[in-house]
């Protein structure tokens, strides 16, 4: 088969990888060189399917954003890791961490504090509950600042 025939091919596949969801330039780019692709030859879909706008990191970044929060209620911090894994630009990740709600944000962390909390209720060492809640907020990528304030206000309310 010539070679412009399996670049056809490989560009085609590559797009129906992006349409199924939005993909980082990373992610599309590692697909490609799985393929055993040249590097090269990788680079070239690459930008033809930016130019064509089937990989849009800006689009990405935000979508991922969205996503991670709403769906896995994952905090900043931890989107901002995973981002950052995915090579996409720190600019970028600002701009989508940007478009999550700070009211909605705050709500999450609430609920998922106050969820935890109360979950360790056999837990009779009140320092321990606290130290496993504020744990498990900053797991899930919430700033520590926040969590302290939420598991404080919890423990406040329990007296």
């Amino acid at each position: 088969m010539s070679t412009e025939r399996l670049v056809k091919q490989a560009k085609a596949k590559a797009a129906k990888y992006c349409s199924l969801r939005e993909r980082a330039p990373s992610q599309v780019m590692e697909k490609l060189l799985g393929w055993e692709l040249e590097e090269n030859v990788a680079h070239q879909i690459l930008t033809e399917l930016v130019q064509e706008n089937y990989v849009n990191e800006e689009r990405f970044a935000r979508a991922y954003c969205h996503d991670k929060f709403e769906f896995n209620k994952w905090g900043k911090q931890r989107i901002r890791m995973e981002l950052s894994r995915l090579k996409v630009g720190e600019d970028l990740i600002q701009e989508g961490l940007n478009s999550i709600d700070p009211d909605h944000y705050w709500e999450i962390l609430q609920g998922l504090g106050k969820k935890k909390y109360e979950s360790l209720r056999t837990e009779t060492d009140p320092w321990k509950r606290k130290q496993k809640t504020t744990a498990y907020l900053l797991r899930k990528g919430f700033e520590m600042d926040f969590c302290i304030e939420i598991v404080n206000r919890l423990s406040d309310s329990q007296h």
